[in-house]
């Protein structure tokens, strides 16, 4: 209760309307989701571990000296500017490096940042494949690239084109409706260490991945999703598990272990 009276009494007017349009976000103050920094959230899920292996391993991605050149190289040529280095990011690699799954789902590539921290952590890992599941925004998509910087992908480029080559070779990129091919992928990808949604955020497909995903995670697996705060589905999708989720300072991005 105490984190959810702290977060009320620090509200902006601006959210306090967006809670006002969207009464759905309202429980999930008084939830008491921990709300985390990189370092802490990667801490809840690995607490085997001391505050300075989780730095260590944050300070490693970013003193990659060949990750990041390749990138902003890729980008300025199709875009016109470098990558943006968020924090999910940041998280994403750390979660990759400790749990060292053998098999990540993605769905949603886009430009392909994302897929490109997983598949460098899984290269770090020397170990692991990405299985990426994308339907090219070759429009503006409502529900998912309409509130980004670039709503759709550079003419004539597939869905994660800016992955740099070296990295190439851990992925495995499917296009189509989430919908279509999850089903059908889990056929051959039965049991999957880590699950990213990153595609669709209406209620419908999060909440849809979510549980078709949760079948397929192995235990102590992972499940992040980006944008949790676009719809009530991982809240719900929480509660109904009786799960403890995190979510990160700054973005809306969760975690929660199976």
């Amino acid at each position: 209760m105490r984190n959810c009276i702290q977060e009320l009494s620090n509200i902006s007017l601006a959210r306090l309307w967006n809670l006002v349009s969207n009464p759905w976000k309202i429980p999930m103050i008084f939830a008491d989701i921990p709300v985390l920094s990189n370092n802490d959230a990667a801490l809840f899920l690995f607490p085997d571990l001391t505050p300075a292996q989780i730095e260590a391993c944050r300070m490693e991605l970013l003193k990659n000296n060949r990750l990041f050149p390749e990138l902003d190289k890729n980008m300025i040529e199709k875009r016109s500017r470098r990558i943006i280095l968020e924090s999910r990011h940041e998280f994403l690699y750390m979660a990759i490096r400790f749990a060292r799954p053998q098999i990540v789902f993605e769905t949603g590539v886009f430009d392909g940042q994302s897929s490109s921290i997983i598949l460098q952590a899984l290269h770090d890992n020397n170990s692991g494949m990405l299985v990426s599941v994308d339907l090219p925004a070759d429009y503006t998509m409502i529900g998912s690239t309409h509130a980004m910087k670039e709503t759709t992908l550079p003419a004539g480029c597939p869905p994660g084109w800016v992955i740099p080559g070296y990295l190439k070779e851990r992925h495995r990129l499917f296009f189509g409706d989430s919908k279509k091919l999850l089903p059908e992928l889990f056929n051959d990808y039965p049991k999957i260490d880590i699950f990213f949604h990153d595609s669709m955020h209406t209620f419908e497909y999060q909440y849809f991945e979510y549980t078709t995903a949760w079948a397929h995670i192995k235990e102590g697996g992972i499940l992040l999703s980006d944008d949790i705060l676009w719809s009530s589905a991982f809240y719900r999708f929480c509660r109904e598990k009786k799960k403890i989720c995190l979510c990160l300072k700054g973005p809306s991005f969760g975690a929660v272990r199976k």
